[in-house]
């Protein structure tokens, strides 16, 4: 279940905090998709959320970008041993992000509880060249 929330600011409920690199984005020379942040190719990542608990557990989410801009805090709640994950894809409409070739910022997470947070980068000029797995470390709030 997915619901937006409007209050900015971490309420006690939330106790465990999570910011994982979110690249979403094409450095392709010669057109408007040009950056100098990344070599030629494209970029994208997978964020998969476990709840290793047998209680459900809730969660917020929003996307941090460069230049300021953070999108609303989104509710999710994960069962017992559930697991969601979003993706380049998944990412524009959940979070609302009007942004017209990429994006690169931060996929920010709060939980009630401790979770388990894996972030999956991959890269490539046509295929997947590389590919790295990172778990993302938790900072308690408070």
């Amino acid at each position: 279940m997915t619901t937006i929330e409007t209050e900015p600011a971490a309420r006690p409920e939330f106790c465990y905090q999570y910011a994982a690199k979110f690249i979403c984005t094409a450095n392709i020379p010669g057109t408007s998709q040009t950056t100098s942040s990344f070599l030629p190719g494209s970029y994208q990542t997978a964020i998969n959320i476990h709840n290793p608990h047998e209680k459900e557990v809730k969660l917020r989410l929003k996307i941090a970008l460069a230049g300021g801009f953070n999108s609303k805090w989104i509710t999710e709640t994960l069962k017992g041993d559930q697991v969601i994950k979003i993706d380049c894809a998944d990412a524009r409409p959940k979070f609302d992000l009007q942004v017209i070739h990429g994006f690169e910022g931060f996929l920010v997470i709060e939980s009630a509880l401790s979770i388990d947070v894996t972030a999956v980068y991959t890269a490539g000029k046509d295929e997947v060249a590389s590919i790295d797995v990172e778990q993302i470390n938790e900072r308690k709030l408070g």
